[in-house]
């Protein structure tokens, strides 16, 4: 071979390899070994949350909708200056009102329960599936790069099979429950004429004491 075309093939190689060693190496970004979501966008976009949110409101304007016979029975009375009536009416909304407030509360207590245990399982799922040490919710997280932001990952577990709440509860007030030791009413009637004393029998009338005689 002729020797410049081999000279020739060496500069061009030796030229390849230093334009190489002059190119800098791009740093390849760190895999993320943790994740963080955001906790407000999955209350309002996933939909458990939405039908939480349905539900809350649902159940107060029923709430309010079963106080409006009360109010209009009140004024009515109001104007009518009939002071016991409206003292007992006002009584009955204050106990109805004490009662609803109980029962709105209660289920919204329900409401977030059932939000975060679903999410507590979605989070346990997302860091499988990503093999991420663990999951921080944003509020803890002062900074964050994008990649590590799992707040979609984790809605599209949130709304592939969501959960459910279960009926409304119900807005009328239950019967007070009876104490233990009470006695159906024919039992009692039963006892109560058990346990009367027997009626006396008459006694004979006594007889006469003997007239003492007359002093001499």
């Amino acid at each position: 071979m002729n020797r410049n075309i081999v000279s020739a093939l060496a500069l061009v190689s030796m030229l390849a390899l230093l334009g190489g060693c002059n190119e800098e190496a791009k740093p390849q970004k760190p895999v993320p070994q943790f994740g963080v979501v955001q906790l407000s966008k999955l209350y309002q976009e996933t939909k458990l949350g939405k039908e939480g949110i349905a539900r809350v409101n649902e159940l107060e304007n029923k709430a309010m909708a079963s106080l409006a016979d009360l109010q209009k029975n009140l004024e009515k009375a109001q104007a009518a200056k009939n002071e016991a009536e409206v003292q007992r009416l006002q009584k009955e909304l204050q106990g109805r009102v004490f009662f609803l407030q109980n029962v709105i509360k209660q289920d919204q207590e329900h409401v977030m329960n059932v939000l975060q245990t679903e999410m507590k399982k979605a989070f346990e799922k997302c860091q499988t599936e990503r093999s991420l040490f663990g999951i921080f919710t944003e509020d803890v997280m002062a900074s964050y790069s994008p990649e590590v932001d799992m707040t979609e990952a984790v809605k599209a577990i949130l709304d592939t099979d969501p959960a459910t709440f279960g009926e409304l509860p119900s807005l009328e007030k239950p019967a007070l429950p009876e104490p233990e030791n009470a006695t159906p009413a024919e039992k009692t009637e039963k006892a109560d004429k058990a346990a009367a004393p027997a009626p006396k029998a008459e006694k004979p009338a006594d007889k006469a004491a003997p007239a003492k005689p007359a002093a001499k």
